[in-house]
């Protein structure tokens, strides 16, 4: 189910954020966080009982039935707490990027069950083959996403899907950057797609590896 959240004038980026079906809801801090910025937007959400990369997508294609999308998109958790100006500074970032730039992501902290720190990394593809290192909430180019066929939604590399996303957009020549003015902390729960089973991630990791990271390398 598609709700508008905020909508914007001359929107210049649409902010998704999914939603499991069953009483999952925005964050305070995230909704507050969020409209501290000062670049024209509009927020979307959109709840199903699909997995969050899916919903991702949905939101994106049901918005676009009814509205223009805006040049870039960007997936905000429900639970994440942003920096001030934390869109404003992607936004800017992005604007000013290269054609072969197809997204730009944040500096993040994973705080409680999961303790892990993703600050000042620098766009590396050979580093991004081994292990990902780039959040879902990144800012990403509309017409990219499009052209890739929309990010990678299949449950068999759910808990990795957004690495799936990064690496494809790879296999089409497009890089990340990061914007060192941007930050967030996510704190995680045992429920949390993040804290599964440590074999689980093993299975995904090796699928991720074969589907993905082996075609960029042969």
């Amino acid at each position: 189910m598609l709700k508008i959240i905020k909508k914007d004038s001359n929107s210049k980026l649409l902010v998704v954020t999914p939603l499991l079906s069953g009483g999952h809801k925005i964050n305070r801090e995230t909704k507050i966080g969020i409209k501290r910025n000062d670049v024209p937007f509009t927020w979307i959400s959109y709840e199903s009982a699909n997995n969050t990369a899916k919903n991702f997508q949905l939101g994106i294609d049901n918005y676009r039935k009814i509205y223009k999308i805006p040049d870039y998109v960007i997936m905000i958790d429900r639970d994440i707490n942003p920096n001030r100006h934390m869109l404003d500074n992607m936004y800017n970032y992005i604007e000013n990027s290269d054609d072969h730039i197809g997204y730009v992501y944040a500096n993040f902290i994973f705080t409680g069950t999961i303790n892990a720190q993703f600050v000042n990394i620098k766009f590396d593809p050979f580093k991004l083959m081994r292990s990902n290192f780039i959040s879902s909430n990144s800012m990403i180019k509309t017409k990219v996403l499009d052209e890739i066929g929309g990010v990678v939604t299949d449950n068999k590399y759910k808990r990795l899907l957004d690495w799936c996303l990064w690496l494809k957009m790879l296999k089409f020549g497009y890089h990340g950057k990061l914007c060192d003015k941007a930050f967030f902390e996510v704190k995680s729960d045992p429920d949390s797609v993040s804290a599964g089973g440590r074999v689980d991630y093993q299975i995904k990791y090796k699928l991720v590896l074969e589907d993905f990271v082996k075609p960029l390398i042969t």
